[in-house]
């Protein structure tokens, strides 16, 4: 028995070696999506940005 999505696409007898081609069929609903992530650019407070700035010794 094959896995599922699996298909036998061809096969050949060579030198007394049996090669199988297996062709792995991933069904549109099973396939990774690729989902967009928007940024927003939020301006800091001066407080904000000054904690955030490194500190001159």
């Amino acid at each position: 028995q094959l896995a599922d999505g699996v298909q036998v696409k061809g096969a050949a007898l060579e030198h007394g070696l049996l090669h199988i081609e297996l062709v792995r069929e991933i069904p549109e609903a099973k396939k990774p999506r690729l989902i967009p992530i928007g940024a927003r650019t939020i301006e800091a407070s001066p407080v904000e940005a000054r904690k955030q700035a490194p500190q001159a010794a």
